[in-house]
């Protein structure tokens, strides 16, 4: 293996969260059949000790941010492709990356499972998506993604000012920038479900704000607030 030419940058922004980062850590380094890197960006106050394996390395945001630590990975890169793991998330599947670079797509997203820490059944999240589809709701799970790094020189880095729906806009910017969206039907993510979601009820001014902010800048109209898990739950109760 050519350690200093990866095919894809997996890049894992995290902060302050140890007890997740390690099983996310290691669902990278547990794939298969594909050349890669890991750049662990660390948002938080407490360092990160390097990592043994060499494919790994530990950039500082100086806490500035999610969106600017995703912004510094992207930049730190060696690939040609993008992948992306929350610190909470991690992936199932062994070949997870290596089926997605076979896709051949300039974007490809995978299927995704919620699982919940307090024991209830897993959810899973299974949706396609296009420009048209975006223009309602977020179906594409960000630890899912994997695309050509090209696709920031057409459009530029990540919106820092929608912190929220920061993943929202680049899907719409790279659909509507003519880039075909590959869903690659294989739930080969685990979404942990746990109270320090970002997601969750205490940050819903907040939220609300970002999503009129990220309508007006797509000119989308009136969108309703909704996390991942609300998408896909009243799909779940009509089975």
């Amino acid at each position: 293996m050519n350690l200093s030419e990866p095919v894809v940058s997996v890049v894992i922004p995290t902060r302050d969260r140890p007890q997740y980062l390690r099983q996310a850590i290691a669902s990278v380094l547990e794939q298969r059949n594909v050349n890669l890197e890991l750049i662990i960006v660390n948002d938080g106050a407490a360092a990160i000790p390097p990592h043994p394996d060499p494919r790994v390395r530990v950039i500082d945001n100086q806490q500035r941010g999610a969106v600017a630590a995703r912004n510094l990975g992207v930049a730190a890169a060696k690939g040609s492709h993008i992948a992306f793991l929350d610190d909470d998330d991690w992936w199932s599947d062994s070949q997870h990356l290596s089926v997605s670079l076979a896709a051949g797509a300039a974007f490809t997203f995978t299927d995704g499972e919620f699982v919940f820490m307090d024991g209830s059944p897993p959810i899973e999240f299974a949706f396609d998506a296009s420009a048209e589809t975006l223009a309602a709701d977020n179906t594409i799970l960000i630890s899912g993604v994997c695309y050509a790094k090209r696709l920031h020189s057409e459009l530029g880095v990540f919106d820092e000012t929608l912190p929220y729906y920061w993943d929202w806009d680049w899907y719409l910017r790279v659909a509507r920038g003519g880039a075909s969206l590959k869903r690659i039907p294989v739930a080969s993510v685990c979404i942990r479900v746990h109270p320090g979601n970002m997601s969750g009820e205490q940050q819903e001014a907040a939220r609300r704000a970002n999503l009129e902010a990220l309508a007006h800048k797509h000119q989308l109209g009136r969108l309703e607030l909704k996390n991942h898990l609300e998408i896909v739950r009243p799909r779940h109760a009509s089975r």
